[in-house]
């Protein structure tokens, strides 16, 4: 989980430094982010944190009994359990758990910050905004591609099940 945090703090910085570069007129990109920018950004990091709180146990709970407490997920996780006694049943679930948490924290940490970092009308302090929201983003398509795995392996259990009503 660190090294995604880390790889969406670098991806946070880099955009930051591409901006800086190619950022001829300060003042224009502070207007432009003030009146264009920092509006939206709040609107739509509030609402993807609020809907992402909603339906986070929703999402975990339907994940555990059509994923997680499947027979086909238990005897992959005991031949997997073999090769490495330390491994828990439920940790995938709890990894996603604990990202999800901390994707709500990030998208309503950025929208928190175009309103207080955010009016700071200063080059520096607009630069602090965007990096928190494109961090936020990032954890989020981080999040997104958690869940696509949990998804395949659904999708998997479920393939293999329709094998079986066809074979029988």
């Amino acid at each position: 989980m660190r090294i995604r945090f880390l790889l969406c703090a670098l991806l946070a910085t880099i955009t930051i430094g591409a901006v800086h570069c190619y950022v001829t007129d300060i003042p224009k990109f502070v207007k432009f982010y003030e009146e264009n920018l920092r509006g939206n950004l709040f609107a739509g990091f509030l609402t993807v944190g609020g809907f992402l709180l909603s339906l986070k146990t929703f999402i975990l709970i339907k994940l555990k009994e059509n994923v997680y407490d499947r027979p086909q997920y238990i005897k992959r996780f005991e031949k997997l359990r073999k090769l490495d006694s330390s491994l828990q049943i439920y940790a995938p679930l709890r990894n996603l758990s604990d990202f999800l948490f901390w994707s709500v924290l990030a998208t309503i940490g950025a929208a928190i910050a175009q309103l207080s970092i955010g009016l700071i009308g200063i080059q520096w302090f607009v630069y602090a905004a965007i990096w928190v929201s494109v961090f936020a983003l990032c954890v989020l398509v981080a999040s997104l591609l958690l869940i696509k795995t949990s998804l395949n392996d659904w999708f998997d259990f479920i393939g293999e099940d329709s094998r079986k009503d066809d074979d029988s």
